[in-house]
């Protein structure tokens, strides 16, 4: 040990996690307070993530259209997540 204080496992109270313009809005990512051990990806699963996000973001992409003030978005995510919860 160095010295520093243990890390502490997942997120403190008001701690967040960075997000960006294109993530599906209302995803809660949640982590338990107890021990997580985080592991990297074999390369076979992170070309399984890969080409999943890749599929996601054609298909996000095929479905986009227009409102009427000409604000592009794309509803193929509340399709999708209303689809499988049925």
């Amino acid at each position: 040990m160095n010295g520093s204080p243990a890390p502490k496992p997942g997120l403190q109270p008001g701690e967040g996690i960075p997000g960006s313009h294109n993530l599906p809005i209302g995803q809660v990512f949640f982590i338990p307070r107890e021990h997580n051990t985080l592991r990297d990806c074999t390369e076979e699963e992170a070309e399984v993530l890969r080409s999943a996000r890749q599929a996601y973001f054609k298909e996000k992409a095929r479905h986009k259209t227009k409102t009427r003030y000409g604000v592009e978005y794309s509803p193929y995510y509340l399709r999708e997540s209303r689809s499988r919860s049925s």
